[in-house]
């Protein structure tokens, strides 16, 4: 997969951009899509989230990361299942179908790193993996769907060995 990532204040590291790389692609596989993909990804901090959060959301609060899809899935279906969508989202210029754009702050990456007693680099890293999975078509906001979308990030994150717990 590719990730064009944006950081301009420079708040990731080489070892967070490097873990988000093999996050990106584990999750490509985990969903099975075939066709290359890209998305783009903005590091932030709270107070940019936030803004960004209550123009598109209508939410004036900062939260952990943000996702807004390009693509549009048939209801039950998502981007492993969907290559005609994906393929009309094909830009010659990223060489790649581009599922969307995703931000993340790296005041909560910071914050919920040490909170759950794990790296910065393993918290972006699942971040950026929930996001993308949004990016897929899953969602957690119903009892039926929370469980399916926290099976493929599992599924994802322990194919890179990256399991709840782990560095």
């Amino acid at each position: 997969m590719i990730l064009d990532i944006s950081d301009e204040r420079g708040l990731l590291d080489g070892e967070a951009r490097a873990l988000m790389q093999r996050c990106a692609d584990a999750a490509q596989a985990a969903e099975g899509i075939s066709v290359p993909v890209a998305a783009f990804v903005t590091i932030v901090d709270d107070e940019a989230i936030r803004s960004i959060n209550r123009e598109q959301r209508g939410k004036d609060a900062s939260t952990d990361v943000l996702s807004f899809p390009t693509v549009n899935y048939p209801a039950g279906k998502t981007a492993g299942r969907c290559e005609k969508r994906l393929r009309q989202e094909y830009d010659p210029e990223v060489g790649a179908c581009v599922l969307g754009d995703i931000i993340i702050s790296m005041d909560h990456v910071r914050a919920q790193a040490a909170a759950y007693g794990h790296s910065e680099q393993r918290e972006s890293g699942y971040l950026l993996t929930h996001g993308l999975f949004h990016l897929m078509g899953y969602d957690h906001m119903t009892d039926e769907d929370k469980p399916v979308m926290r099976a493929m990030e599992e599924k994802a994150l322990a194919s890179i060995g990256l399991t709840r717990g782990e560095d």
